[in-house]
């Protein structure tokens, strides 16, 4: 089980910095669509992360790898 949680930590952290930190939904966060979660690609790089929106911003409220599994934050 600890092995297991390094891996996820590992994992989350590497997803983290392959460019799902930049990149962001295209919708606009607002009240309109406050609560709602949006998935944003790492294309080219396999990959993303979901982004949730709250507060008038979006944030990135998991990571995901290329077999879809994600790791929430």
């Amino acid at each position: 089980m600890k092995k297991q949680s390094i891996r996820a930590a590992l994992l989350a952290l590497s997803l983290g910095f392959v460019g799902s930190a930049s990149a962001v939904p295209a919708t606009p966060c607002n009240a309109a669509n406050e609560g709602a979660q949006e998935y944003v690609s790492n294309f080219p790089r396999p990959g993303g992360a979901i982004f949730q929106c709250f507060g008038g911003t979006w944030h990135r409220v998991a990571v995901c790898d290329d077999f879809g599994n994600c790791i929430w934050i």
